[in-house]
This record gives structure tokens, C-alpha cells and sequence, in this order.
């Protein structure tokens, strides 16, 4: 939504800021943060995640929630040039202001972070405790040991 705010700013070079936002603007950011919210939805299991690839899923998983937001978002805000444009439009702003990029990347490394504390908290509640207990006979590790890599 940060970013579909300052993608606003700088179509109408900064004007928004002195004379406040119109209807168009104001859709143009909620359509942003909207396309990020169902980005993150639809990226399932790619951040949040715990193993030797976390970090490796965690980079793939946030370049894709920002392509995918990015395209979602700009589709809901203008039908068929938004959904062109924003993903570039992305591009060309996380690599023209290392402020701004530096700050995109903190807020992803913490959505991958709070996922990743919401999945243990869920486990935590909906896991059985058969399959957590260790050496369990019923538990995960026993009954995959030698069929799993």
C-alpha cells in the first residue's frame, strides 16, 4: 500500500501531498494494498517456512508476492494498463531509491518473519500431540524414517 502511495506521488510529482488525495488516488493505493494482502494469500507456503531453504523460498516467495501484488494491484486500479505497468512500475522504484528498497525489503524479511511465528503458533494449536512427541510409535519421523529423504 506504501508503495502504491508512492507510485501516486510520483504521477502527479508530489502534488498529493499539498493538496490532498482524490478518489482515483485514494483507489489507486487501497488497490495496492489490496494486491498485496491476496498476493500473500495466494503465496501459500513460500515465506514463513523453517529447514535448510528457508532463505532461498523466503527470496523466491518475497520477489513473487511483489510481482504477483504488483499485477493484482494494478489490475484493480486501472484493468489493463495497471496490469502492465505496476509490475514495472515496482521495478523501476525499488531500483531507482535504495531508501525505498531498503525499507521494501525490512517489511518483507517481517511478514516472512511473522509468518513464520503464526505457522508455529498454529502447529502449536491444531498439531496432535502424537505427531510432535519424539519416538512417538503413531508420530511423523517414524513412520516416514527410510521412505523420505
Amino acid at each position: 500500500m506504501g508503495l502504491g502511495y508512492l507510485a501516486v506521488l510520483q504521477f502527479n510529482s508530489g502534488k498529493a501531498l499539498i493538496r490532498g488525495l482524490t478518489w482515483y488516488e485514494t483507489w489507486i493505493t487501497l488497490a495496492a494494498g489490496l494486491g498485496g494482502m491476496m498476493a500473500l494469500f495466494l503465496a501459500g507456503d513460500r515465506v514463513g517456512q523453517h529447514g535448510p531453504w528457508m532463505m532461498t523460498r523466503a527470496l523466491a516467495g518475497i520477489i513473487w508476492i511483489s510481482l504477483v501484488g504488483a499485477i493484482i494491484g494494478g489490475t484493480l486500479a486501472l484493468p489493463l494498463y495497471g496490469t502492465m505497468f505496476a509490475p514495472f512500475t515496482l521495478i523501476v522504484t525499488l531500483t531507482t531509491s535504495p531508501v525505498i528498497a531498503l525499507i521494501w525489503a525490512a517489511h518483507m524479511l517481517a511478514v516472512h518473519v511473522l509468518m513464520a511465528v503464526y505457522r508455529r503458533e498454529r502447529d502449536s494449536v491444531f498439531t496432535p500431540e502424537r505427531l510432535t512427541v519424539p519416538e512417538h510409535p503413531e508420530s511423523l519421523s517414524v513412520r516416514t524414517r527410510g521412505r523420505v529423504g
